[in-house]
């Protein structure tokens, strides 16, 4: 038996209908305890069953289910925003692999803007110019490395003020990190 995190079947409630799927999938993967990386699918399906279990949203559990089922890739590296990550040994994630096996557990800023600097071309919308959409990166930092996302947040403001990330004076909501230079 799975036992379920109070704060992600809450979240669920807070976000009613407009859960998305991969919103789903990364409130289980920030907030339930796990042995490693991304989720597995007995407790995605656990979570599932909750939503309708305890009306918790008028989402069906077995619609998220379909849904997580059919933006499921075996690909070991970024296809899309969209994309729900089949990272082995019955592990879900809204990230692929490699990225799990390059920065699992790190909690380096400045190495995840490094590294998602490098398939910057492919990943997440943002504002215009270079670099990583802040709010991919706070996801990536919180999903991947395991660091709370407000905590990531705090990482990367102070790492903006005393250098070594950069953000362009930019008025989009979801800007760009990147190095200085």
């Amino acid at each position: 038996m799975v036992e379920l995190s109070d704060h992600v079947v809450g979240e669920f409630g807070h976000r009613g209908d407009s859960l998305l799927v991969d919103e789903f999938l990364s409130l289980i993967e920030r907030h339930h305890p796990t042995d490693g990386p991304g989720v597995d699918r007995s407790v995605v399906e656990a979570y599932a069953a909750t939503l309708d279990e305890r009306g918790v949203s008028q989402l069906d559990g077995d619609v998220i289910l379909e849904r997580v089922e059919s933006k499921r890739t075996d690909s070991g590296t970024w296809v899309d925003d969209d994309a729900i990550y089949d990272i082995g040994d019955g592990r879900v994630s809204t990230f692929p692999a490699a990225w799990h096996d390059r920065l699992g557990g790190s909690t380096d800023v400045v190495a995840f803007v490094e590294f998602l600097t490098d398939r910057e071309a492919s990943i997440g919308q943002g504002g215009a110019g270079a670099g990583v959409p802040e709010e991919l990166l706070l996801d990536v930092v919180a999903v991947v490395g395991g660091l709370d996302r407000e905590d990531a947040k705090a990482k990367l403001e102070e790492l903006r003020r005393s250098g070594p990330l950069a953000e362009d004076a930019d008025q989009h909501p979801n800007a760009r990190v990147r190095l200085e230079e």
